[in-house]
């Protein structure tokens, strides 16, 4: 099945849909030479098609391959949309096992790092658990933020009884957000955001509770725009021997970023 959806698969094998020797074995069960291995025909498994969708490489090595994500696109095909993802425009390039490492809302745009392979205990899964990664975005806001610097620290959850799904709460896990001023401008201040921690929605969550949603983040209160105005810029990971490669996916043009003030450290 080398265009079966991943997710598809786990879900049917969550539900019994395969069999070794007989016996219904879940996701990662350890196959024995020899053994049969049957799946219900009539399990809905959905397919990844290749699609001929132009994708920039930002970084390639033998076991990596990071991707500057245009907004607007899923990383991974759903119920509803099958067509049109980076999944599918990874497979049509020709890359046919790719595991995505961590993931990036539909509307941000910018790094996202896939491996080409993934064995049981990979390193490169386990970085990103470790968070021996380091992210940096750039995020931009409807109006003045009236600090240079701050960290916030509010505990996210999810709540499928409320709109949106995600959001701040007491019982929540723990997360945190470091926001550093950039740039000010007309069309709204230009902040770095640094999650510390890797929580869903986030950086949009954390800008929301502090009173400055971002642009175009009309699901947690922004004022509606071209886009979502958060792109993943930089990804940091660990490199051979004791060293770091950094990855930087371009600025957008409509964020209105000015050269001449450039961010520290890059």
């Amino acid at each position: 099945m080398p265009d079966a959806s991943r997710e598809s698969l786990r879900r049917v094998l969550a539900a019994g849909a395969c069999r070794v020797d007989g016996v219904a074995r879940p996701w990662g069960y350890r196959l024995l030479t020899g053994a049969l291995v049957a799946v219900d025909p009539e399990a809905r498994i959905s397919e990844v098609v290749p699609e001929q969708i132009p994708v920039e490489i930002l970084y390639e090595d033998d076991d990596l391959i990071a991707v500057n994500k245009p907004t607007g696109m899923l990383v991974h095909p759903t119920t509803r949309v099958r067509t049109g993802t980076l999944a599918n425009a990874l497979r049509g390039a020709g890359y046919r096992e790719i595991h995505f490492l961590h993931r990036l809302d539909r509307e941000t745009s910018g790094v996202l790092v896939a491996a080409k392979r993934l064995h049981r205990g990979s390193p490169l899964a386990r970085m990103f658990a470790e968070r021996e990664v380091a992210k940096r975005y750039l995020a931009m806001t409807a109006g003045p933020v009236g600090w240079t610097e701050r960290t916030v620290s509010l505990a996210i959850a999810r709540d499928p009884d409320r709109t949106p799904h995600w959001n701040v709460a007491e019982n929540g896990a723990p997360a945190e957000t470091r926001f550093r001023l950039l740039h000010r401008g007309a069309g709204g201040d230009l902040l770095e955001a640094v999650p510390v921690t890797g929580r869903t929605n986030q950086i949009r969550i954390h800008s929301a509770a502090i009173g400055h949603p971002l642009r175009g983040d009309t699901l947690y209160g922004g004022a509606p725009a071209e886009r979502l105005f958060l792109h993943a810029w930089t990804l940091e990971i660990p490199a051979a021997g004791d060293g770091r490669r950094l990855i930087v996916a371009p600025v957008p043009t409509e964020f209105s970023y000015e050269a001449s003030h450039p961010p520290l450290g890059v």
